[in-house]
């Protein structure tokens, strides 16, 4: 086949077989060599992007539904409710009984752009038989998409990554989604396919009812627009959702290297927004007047005049770093001393500037100093860009104050804040 020991093949190769192990068919799609044996005995190995594991042959071009479990969200989606009684301390004659009431909760349904969403709830494990000894019954819950037209696994797999992004900062928790399953029609049957593909290893993170921002009950009505909103803006905003959740995935990063991630998202964000634009009228006086001087001087060269007016114009008409990042936090820095914030985004101006023109600390020598304050403002940073976010999503101002103040993981917010200086010492 050409791909023994790595080389590389011409064009992607595709493999249809089925698994010895139970008869299920298989597809591997974008195969690449990985190495192999040549001998009495050859073999190849093989690495694929995506694979399909179906219980009948896989004939399918496009898909119609997803369905992901949302297995280690259980308690931030509360599928159900459980009823406990024990009659030991009730009847003392008797044979001791224990009863059990699981009750689901209702399922729900919002009706985007692109299609239906839906939240539902079912049982999993065994039922017991007549001489069974245990009983394995759980409450579980399951995310599903029904687009307005049959669509491919890639774009089943950008909505999948989009909504596991949304779920990281809802729950406040780094979790990965379970392997989603594929619908689609053959005539008149439906035929589920598990799908997979590469991503880097789980971090086996679940979510804890504690941690969790924003529980799923607390947000069911509006969920669906939630959903609609957060992928308009994963596409309008880019670079600034996505500097965010790179600091969040499983991948650690240094803290130079973390701060100027957290800065430069905050920057995109604000050109993005086109909120970077300075208004000042007597600074935009001075500029075009400078301007119409540069331009009068013949003295230069043509190119050298168009450099400097460029010049001119990209760096007067822009605010300062310290400024933007003023106006984007200070919607969310609710319950923080106008005087504090100003003095927090002139730090963190300060500090990118020195990273990126003085190669880290202005005054060599202070490194441990100047590391450790990166860090403190890096979680206070961390902090408010995620409310803010929230906020782009609708969240309004009221549940963004109960967010930092008292919802039970608010001892994050206001301890990070404290520590960069945003809250006072005697805030407790």
């Amino acid at each position: 086949m050409g791909g023994v020991f790595g080389e590389i093949l011409p064009e992607p190769i595709t493999i249809l077989g089925c698994l010895k192990s139970n008869g299920h068919y298989v597809l591997l799609k974008g195969l690449r060599a990985q190495g192999g044996r040549s001998g009495l005995i050859s073999f190849e190995i093989f690495w694929a992007n995506e694979c399909f594991i179906s219980q009948k042959p896989l004939e399918f071009i496009n898909f119609f539904k997803l369905s992901i479990s949302l297995d280690g969200l259980q308690q931030w989606v509360r599928p159900g409710r459980i009823e406990f009684y024990d009659s030991l301390d009730k009847v003392k004659d008797e044979a001791r009984k224990i009863k059990v009431n699981l009750d689901l909760n209702s399922s729900h349904a919002w009706q985007i752009s692109w299609g239906l969403v839906e939240i539902t709830h079912d049982f999993s494990g065994s039922v017991p038989g007549l001489h069974s000894e245990a009983v394995n019954i759980a409450m579980t819950s399951y995310l599903s998409y029904t687009p307005t037209i049959d669509t491919t696994c890639d774009e089943f797999l950008d909505w999948y990554r989009s909504v596991q992004d949304l779920l990281l900062i809802l729950t406040n928790s780094n979790i990965t989604l379970s392997w989603p399953r594929l619908l689609w029609r053959k005539g008149d049957e439906v035929i589920g396919v598990n799908y997979y593909f590469r991503r880097h290893a789980p971090t086996g993170a679940l979510v804890k009812w504690h941690e969790t921002l924003l529980p799923f009950a607390r947000i069911q009505d509006t969920f669906g627009n939630m959903i609609e909103t957060w992928l308009s803006k994963r596409k309008s905003l880019g670079p600034g959702i996505s500097l965010y959740l790179g600091t969040r995935r499983n991948r650690p990063l240094y803290a130079e290297h973390r701060f100027v991630n957290l800065v430069w998202g905050l920057e995109a964000l604000d050109r993005r927004v086109d909120s970077s634009r300075c208004d000042d009228l007597k600074l935009k006086e001075k500029i075009q007047g400078l301007t119409e001087f540069v331009e009068a001087r013949e003295d230069l060269n043509r190119s050298d005049r168009k450099w400097l007016v460029s010049l001119l114009k990209s760096r007067g008409f822009e605010r300062p770093l310290s400024e933007r990042l003023y106006e984007m936090l200070k919607p969310v820095a609710i319950g923080i001393d106008d005087g504090a914030l100003k003095a927090f985004t002139k730090a963190c101006a300060d500090m990118r500037n020195d990273l990126s023109h003085h190669g880290g600390e202005r005054e060599p020598g202070g490194y441990s100093n100047f590391i450790n304050d990166l860090v403190s403002r890096s979680e206070a940073l961390s902090k408010l860009y995620l409310l803010l976010i929230l906020s782009l999503l609708g969240i309004s101002s009221e549940e963004i104050e109960f967010i930092i103040y008292r919802n039970p993981a608010s001892f994050e917010f206001s301890e990070a804040f404290r520590q960069a200086g945003l809250l006072p010492e005697r805030y407790y």
